[in-house]
């Protein structure tokens, strides 16, 4: 019984090890196109279908222009719009001096695009609520920028979360009955 116990241990760590690297994707896309927001717009080709993203980057604590732009992505082949998928959870990293979100997500066949910042918001009303109520300082537009970058579907980012959970708690399990049964030995 003991050795079952135990045997949660290392899958759970395995499982950690595999969610962790799986959920790591979500923030590790290669940039396909970056731009000041100040530019507006640029052209960028897409080599292999797939899932893709747009972050915004810029200064860490500082407010972010998301109610002035709302980004737009152009098959030029076609001239039709591809539809953007506002981001559910917001993932974002910083390292201390920048940060950069997530805003919007899409899928895409190869082809050449056309993003442009056009008026509008890529928030919610409740999000801008939020946002003027923080009183820090406007990010400063020649150090703001927007990113294209491969992503992953988001069913695999919240499939890692959840499997982070399962691992963590059989690791936590084992060693607590683990514990326990060699303290009743």
């Amino acid at each position: 019984m003991q050795f079952l116990v135990l045997g949660l241990i290392p899958v759970g760590i395995l499982l950690l090890i595999f969610s962790i690297r799986l959920v790591k994707k979500t923030f590790s896309g290669k940039v396909i196109v970056e731009i000041p927001y100040t530019m507006k717009s640029a052209e960028f080709i897409l080599d292999k279908p797939g899932n893709y993203s747009i972050w915004h980057t810029g200064d860490f604590f500082r407010k972010a222009p998301l109610d002035k732009f709302r980004p737009e992505i152009t098959d030029q082949s076609t001239g039709s719009e591809i539809r953007l998928y506002p981001c559910l959870f917001r993932p974002n990293a910083n390292n201390g001096r920048s940060a950069r979100m997530e805003i919007f997500r899409f899928s895409a066949p190869p082809g050449k695009y056309l993003l442009e910042l056009k008026e509008g918001s890529s928030i919610s009303g409740l999000e801008q609520n939020l946002i003027d109520r923080i009183p820090a300082r406007m990010v400063d537009d020649d150090k703001y920028f927007i990113q294209v970058r491969e992503s992953q579907p988001t069913l695999l980012t919240m499939l890692g979360i959840g499997l982070i959970a399962i691992g963590g708690c059989c690791a936590i399990t084992g060693l607590v009955l683990g514990i326990l049964s060699f303290t009743n030995s």
